[in-house]
């Protein structure tokens, strides 16, 4: 069974199999980490069971089950000026350098797509491919950044980064089971989404208790 998932997601998916394998402790799960463009790359050639991503696109023939909500928030290093405070505006945030991810990234679309809905012009900084390079990047001093919550829990636990409250944060997307539809899911396939599906709460609950 394999299972290919977006960059951001690699937060999730391992919690996700850990609870899948403690019912289903025999079955073997391969995981394939790309990008987003990568994703849709691989549902192109059709060689995998399932993706899992934040932003499926539309006009494609796909079966799609939300799952999980991924929130993207604003952060910012600990000891930087924005750090020192609870609140922010958009305009002081976007002021300081920003770290992006690479185009074709899931969590930059859809930082994007929310910009162009608030007409907030965005201009890069640095662009990172990966989002652990983003937070370090934070953390090093290199700029601002909006990433998963879920890739930054350690550090902001730790006090590390912060996250100012920002109106119109945290953006809300949902984490999702992605297949053709022309394609029917493996029987391995097939009892994974079976699981999600039965046990939302649990994997809700399961991913609160992270934070």
């Amino acid at each position: 069974c394999i299972r290919d998932s977006v960059n951001t997601a690699q937060y999730v998916v391992p919690h996700l199999l850990k609870l899948f394998k403690q019912e289903f402790p025999k079955i073997t799960v391969n995981l394939k980490v790309v990008n987003r463009a990568g994703a849709l790359d691989s549902m192109d050639s059709n060689p995998d069971d399932i993706v899992i991503m934040g932003m499926v696109p539309t006009g494609r023939p796909l079966v799609s089950i939300p799952f999980l909500d991924n929130e993207l928030i604003p952060v910012v290093a600990a000891d930087s000026p924005l750090g020192q405070k609870e609140s922010s505006t958009m305009e002081a945030f976007l002021a300081q350098p920003l770290l992006l991810r690479e185009k074709g990234s899931g969590s930059r679309l859809a930082f994007e797509v929310y910009s162009q809905e608030k007409r907030i012009r965005l201009n890069g900084n640095m662009e990172l491919g990966s989002n652990d390079a983003v937070k370090h990047g934070v953390l090093a001093g290199l700029g601002v950044a909006v990433l998963p919550k879920l890739s930054v829990l350690p550090e902001l636990s730790l006090g590390l980064l912060k996250s100012p409250k920002i109106k119109g944060f945290p953006l809300k997307r949902s984490w999702c089971l992605v297949h053709p539809q022309s394609k029917t899911p493996s029987p391995t396939a097939a009892a994974f989404l079976q699981f999600v599906q039965l046990n939302l709460d649990i994997i809700e609950k399961y991913f609160k208790n992270l934070e």
